[in-house]
């Protein structure tokens, strides 16, 4: 478990290091986009990221209870990077939203199936890994809203997905445009 607690103090270092710089973005970011991550809850994101540390305690010995739970902070978390980096790009966003019917729906407020759809192309292709494993995410995630059975996988599965995570976090971070 060593390995995975110094995985998982990384992904709060950065977590924390990009979620405080860039609720505090008036000044040198677009207005509109400034605007869009002061009224982000990124500090509920850190306090999503500190959850982490719960599940990484039980390592494997995770009841089915708590991964649905641990699966659920996971998704939550990969949500609210995706929001994070579409808030980030506002201004190109709006280039070329997504709209239903005739209304842009802001980034802020797009569901995780439409984050995950409006990113192919942009952040990863439909074919890649990525995408495969955003797609595991999101239907992990959504198994807490089921009443009947869904596949949350292993606790071993779940570990091994915050270590994807680490690297998505490193994908979307390197991603983001910081001043000089």
């Amino acid at each position: 478990m060593i390995f995975l607690t110094s995985i998982i103090e990384g992904i709060k270092r950065k977590s924390y290091n990009t979620f405080s710089f860039w609720e505090n973005s008036f000044g040198w970011a677009p207005d509109s986009a400034a605007n869009k991550l002061s009224a982000a809850r990124l500090d509920w994101l850190k306090e999503l990221t500190d959850c982490l540390e719960i599940w990484e305690d039980k390592g494997i010995c995770l009841t089915n209870g708590e991964l649905l739970l641990a699966c659920s902070n996971l998704g939550a978390l990969v949500e609210g990077w995706l929001k994070l980096f579409y808030c980030v790009y506002y201004e190109d966003y709006l280039r070329n939203p997504l709209k239903q019917k005739t209304q842009i729906v802001e980034p802020n407020d797009m569901s995780f199936e439409k984050l995950k759809q409006f990113s192919r192309g942009i952040l990863w292709d439909q074919s890649s890994d990525w995408d495969k494993w955003i797609d595991r995410i999101q239907k992990k995630r959504n198994a807490i809203h089921a009443f009947n059975d869904r596949d949350i996988g292993t606790a071993a599965e779940y570990l091994d997905d915050i270590r994807r995570y680490d690297r998505f976090i490193d994908l979307l971070d390197g991603r983001l445009p910081y001043p000089d």
